[in-house]
C-alpha cells in the first residue's frame, strides 16, 4: 500500500481534531502530503425574496468562509516539526459529501481519515450523514476515528501496536489482510487474524405450522480447522512478514470483533467493505456497519470491487 496523499475532512469538532492526530501520523510515517479540507454549505441569495436578505446571506457566507480559512490554517501542522507538505483547502458547496468525493478523485487521495462521535450510530458520524456516504463510496481506504480512546491518555502519541484483521476467507478479506500486513510491518505491530464462526438465528416452523426460532451453527469441522486455515492464508497473501497471532471465535461477527478489540487493546481494525456474500454487503449492511459504529479503536475500511463489473460496489 502506497500513501502519497492523505485527506482529513474537518468540521472543526473535537472528534475531527482527534482524527487529525492520526492523519498527521500517517502522513509523517508514509511521507505523504496531508490535505485539510473544510466544506462550507453554500448559501444561495436567490432563496431570499428581498434585497436586504440577499445582502445578509452574502455577508454571512463571506464571514463563515473567512473564519473557516483561518481555522484551517491553525490546524495545519508546523513545518518545523514534520517532514511533509500540507495543503489547506476550503470549498463552498450544496453537497458536502459530493465535494469531498470530488476532492478525493481530483487529488488522487490514497487515504481519508474522518472523526466519529462514538457509539451513537453512523448517522452521528462527523458531518452527519457525510461520513456515512464517504465510507460507502470513497474509491480509497477510509479510516474512521472515535473522539476518545478508553485506554490512552489525551496527549499520548498515536501508535499502532496491535492490528486486527477480521477474516471470512473471502477475496475481499484477503485484500484487507494484505493492507493490514503493510500497516503492521510499518509500525512493527503484532497482527491478529480473527475468524468468527457465526451462529445464525433463523425462523423455523413446526409440523403444526407455528413459527419459531432456531440457531444454525457452522460445521464443527470448519471451526476445528479454522486456525490452521488462517495461518495458511496469512502465508499466501501478499505483504511483508509480520509477527502474527491466530484466533477463532464462535458467535456473532460484529460483537466478537468489537469484544476482541476491547479485551486485547487493539489499536487498529482493518477490514473490507464487503464480506463473503455479495448480496449482504459487509459495509452498512450488517457487520462492518456495526463494527465501524461501536469499535473502541480506529477502523480502516478497504473498498471492494464488483466481481461482475470490476467497479466499486454501490
Amino acid at each position: 500500500m502506497t500513501l502519497d496523499n492523505v485527506l482529513l475532512p474537518t468540521d472543526f469538532s473535537a472528534c475531527a481534531d482527534h482524527a487529525l492526530s492520526h492523519a498527521v501520523e500517517m502522513a509523517d510515517r508514509f511521507g505523504a502530503r496531508l490535505h485539510l479540507l473544510h466544506v462550507v454549505n453554500e448559501l444561495d441569495p436567490d432563496w431570499y425574496g428581498i434585497t436586504d436578505a440577499q445582502q445578509r446571506a452574502v455577508k454571512l457566507r463571506e464571514q463563515i468562509r473567512t473564519e473557516a480559512q483561518e481555522r484551517l490554517q491553525e490546524l495545519a501542522p508546523e513545518k518545523d516539526l514534520y517532514d511533509f507538505e500540507t495543503t489547506v483547502s476550503l470549498q463552498l458547496s450544496f453537497d458536502v459529501a459530493d465535494s469531498i468525493h470530488e476532492y478525493v478523485q481530483e487529488r488522487e487521495v490514497d487515504l481519508v481519515v474522518m472523526g466519529t462521535h462514538g457509539r451513537k450510530g453512523l448517522d452521528r458520524l462527523m458531518l452527519g450523514n457525510v461520513a456515512n456516504k464517504i465510507v460507502r463510496h470513497a474509491p480509497c481506504p477510509v479510516m474512521t476515528v472515535r473522539e476518545e480512546v478508553p485506554w490512552t491518555e489525551e496527549d499520548e502519541d498515536v501508535s499502532y501496536q496491535d492490528v486486527l484483521a477480521p477474516i471470512d476467507f473471502s477475496d475481499y478479506s484477503k485484500d484487507a489482510l494484505s493492507t493490514a500486513k503493510t500497516f503492521a510491518s510499518t509500525y512493527q505491530a503484532r497482527l491478529h487474524l480473527l475468524f468468527v464462526a457465526e451462529k445464525r438465528t433463523v425462523p423455523t416452523f413446526s409440523d403444526t405450522g407455528l413459527p419459531g426460532l432456531g440457531v444454525v451453527e457452522m460445521d464443527p469441522e470448519i471451526v476445528e480447522n479454522a486456525e490452521r486455515a488462517l495461518k495458511q492464508l496469512n502465508e499466501n497473501v501478499e505483504g511483508p512478514e509480520v509477527k502474527s497471532a491466530y484466533h477463532v471465535r464462535e458467535g456473532d461477527v460484529s460483537k466478537d470483533v468489537v469484544d476482541f478489540a476491547e479485551t486485547h487493546g487493539v489499536d487498529l481494525i482493518v477490514m473490507a467493505t464487503r464480506g463473503l456474500t455479495g448480496m449482504s454487503r459487509f459495509l452498512l449492511g450488517s457487520n462492518t456497519e456495526r463494527i465501524v459504529r461501536v469499535a473502541p479503536c480506529p477502523v480502516l475500511t478497504i473498498p471492494t470491487e464488483s466481481e461482475e463489473t470490476g467497479e466499486e460496489v454501490e
